[in-house]
């Protein structure tokens, strides 16, 4: 319908020239941290693009496209992009909640000794850790509510919590 419409109405071009650089402008704000920089300059390109597409000096009148909607239509796209951007970046400063790295700082317990050059049991959550100590630690004796220091694949290195 677009391409059939071009065919159509008289078309400035330059106003299509600013409708794709609008919407150039908000996938570079996908990918670009710009904060919503971006996103208002695509929404003030587009404002302006829609305005000059149809609106030359040989469009009839009653051809001529509405201002109130071209408006509307910009500012609803700007606050959806406005949330989009808002979404993705909670994601990319919410921590880390799982993997290995989620284990680091988290604390479980000793479910069977853990001598100084030997390997034990941890519990965290509802699962079972094999556990060495850090070293530079003391033996941790069943019970004990142990803190995850670092992991190394399937093993993760504990100290006593609270020392």
């Amino acid at each position: 319908l677009a391409v059939y419409g071009l065919g159509i109405l008289p078309v400035n071009w330059f106003g299509l020239i600013f409708l794709l650089t609008a919407f150039v402008l908000f996938l570079l704000e996908i990918k670009a941290p710009t904060h919503g920089a971006l996103t208002a300059a695509g929404v003030i390109s587009l404002i302006v693009g829609a305005l000059v597409l149809f609106n030359s000096a040989k469009t009839p009148d009653f051809l001529h496209v509405s201002v109130p909607l071209v408006i509307g239509t910009s500012i609803a796209m700007a606050g959806f992009f406005l949330a989009v951007m808002t979404f993705a970046m909670r994601a990319q400063l919410a921590p880390v909640r799982t993997g290995q790295e989620a284990l680091v700082g988290r604390y479980g317990i000793a479910r069977s000794e853990i001598p100084l050059m030997g390997i034990g049991t941890v519990q965290m959550g509802g699962e079972l850790w094999t556990a060495e100590l850090e070293p530079g630690e003391e033996v941790i004796p069943k019970g004990a509510q142990v803190e995850i220091v670092r992991t190394r694949g399937v093993r993760v290195f504990v100290r006593e919590a609270g020392k």
